[in-house]
């Protein structure tokens, strides 16, 4: 027996925000993780930069991303 149309999709929609989770969080997570660090120790991850502020921004914005996309 066939799946109807609108589940299939749903089917697919829930695979493709899971993957966006997870692929959303572990770069977020690890962008801002090694920026902290960066920030810390003293190396520079991002060539732009220097100060670690936008890496931080941006991985935070990431996992929050990520999040939204919990079912």
């Amino acid at each position: 027996m066939a799946r109807p149309d609108a589940a299939r999709k749903a089917q697919a929609a829930h695979r493709r925000d899971r993957l966006i989770l997870w692929a959303s969080l572990g770069l977020g997570l690890a962008l801002f993780v090694a920026s902290l660090l960066g920030n810390i120790v003293g190396f520079t991850v991002l060539p732009f930069d220097p100060h670690h502020i936008f890496g931080q921004i941006v991985g935070i914005a990431l996992v929050l991303y990520g999040l939204t996309r919990w079912r």
